[in-house]
């Protein structure tokens, strides 16, 4: 018998006379082996994955003058909501159009292509994908979908934005008039879903598309009147 047959018959020998701590270290090697896939193909994928996703979205987010981002509601960050939009941040750059002191803000043109990509692929789907249905629900429901397509292309494509040195104003074609006074502003935050809520010291909410163009100036004052107010509230 040589030198490695004596080897393993020892081995042998001994994990007979100690059971339990052969499945001991059984067991132990299977749960190693377990917790290394779990990490190889699951944690590790994940955790870099969501770090690249939060890189993605501080890139794409509007910031103020200072690089300050708009915060999150408590509903936008308990349903996890991020705002990743390489395209439709395209085109915040540009500047607001100015006429007479009264800045104009409009959605970029990535917002617009992006709404545009949707509404068609939306509309695409449901005319050319064979859901299954019911052919009398799906005579309600195409017509529906399109409706609500048209109507998001409408909402985006007509959104406005202006300001002065006095006062906010909101409005788009299926949208009414809604303005807020610069000193009464108190809180500016990010609903998720491409929207900002501007909110009043008297509790009115104006709800604005994210990404405009001149969207950096317009956070710059935001930032500046709610800070103004809680320095002398």
């Amino acid at each position: 018998m040589g030198e490695r047959d004596e080897f393993w018959l020892g081995v042998l020998l001994w994990a007979l006379e100690n059971p339990i701590i052969v499945l001991a270290l059984v067991g132990l090697a299977i749960a190693t082996v377990v917790l290394g896939y779990i990490l190889v193909f699951y944690i590790i994928p994940g955790v870099l994955i969501r770090s690249g996703l939060r890189k993605l979205e501080d890139a794409t987010a509007p910031k103020d003058a200072a690089g300050r981002r708009v915060q999150p509601t408590m509903g936008a960050r308990l349903m996890g909501q991020k705002d990743i939009a390489p395209l439709a941040s395209r085109g915040m750059a540009r500047a607001a159009e100015e006429s007479l002191g009264t800045k104009v803000m409009r959605p970029t043109w990535g917002m617009r292509l992006s709404t545009v990509l949707l509404a068609v692929a939306g509309v695409a789907a449901i005319f050319l994908v064979d859901m299954d249905l019911d052919p009398a629900a799906m005579m309600v429901l195409r017509p529906v979908v399109a409706g609500f397509a048209l109507l998001g292309l409408a909402h985006v494509f007509s959104f406005e934005m202006r300001y002065d040195r006095d006062v906010i104003i909101s409005q788009s074609l299926i949208q009414f008039r809604r303005e807020i006074a610069w000193r009464d502003l108190v809180d500016i935050s990010d609903e998720g879903n491409g929207v900002y809520r501007l909110t009043s010291a008297q509790g009115k909410k104006m709800r604005v598309q994210k990404y405009m163009t001149g969207m950096t100036d317009f956070l710059t004052q935001a930032h500046g009147a709610i800070d103004g107010r809680g320095a002398f509230a």
